[in-house]
């Protein structure tokens, strides 16, 4: 589990695909070739500004999420308690960058988002998400 209270999360613009107008995780997906922490890494550095070291990242699970739109995601989550640079918004495609509070999401937090957050303050280390129930509880 993670010992900090508040994480970085990009405002998605209105017009935004995906979560518009909502406040989500910083992420994107993975280019050829590249492995996951180095793509949290790219990641972090292209949306807010920050460089994290292999050694300031740390593991903490994955999210598997059954999307509406039938594009099924699979999220590696990563943080960094320390980083050099002063995290900002580096893209014009989002609306700006927020510092949440992992405890308690504000409401135009992206419910994907919001269990990331769930994930990352009480566990499990993997959640499978918004898959319909087939039978009983195992």
């Amino acid at each position: 589990m993670t010992h900090f209270r508040n994480i970085p999360a990009v405002l998605r613009k209105p017009d935004s695909a995906q979560a518009p107008g909502q406040l989500t995780v910083v992420g994107g997906h993975l280019q050829a070739g590249e492995p996951l922490d180095r793509a949290a890494r790219r990641e972090a550095e292209e949306e807010t500004g920050v460089r994290i070291t292999p050694a300031q990242q740390e593991f903490c699970g994955i999210v598997h999420h059954h999307a509406p739109d039938g594009m099924d995601r699979v999220t590696a989550v990563f943080v960094a308690q320390s980083w050099t640079g002063e995290p900002h918004n580096c893209e014009d495609k989002r609306g700006g960058l927020f510092w949440v509070s992992m405890e308690k999401p504000p409401p135009d937090c992206h419910p994907y988002s919001a269990a990331i957050f769930q994930m990352l303050t009480h566990g499990p280390s993997y959640r499978a998400l918004n898959w319909p129930t087939q039978g009983g509880a195992l």
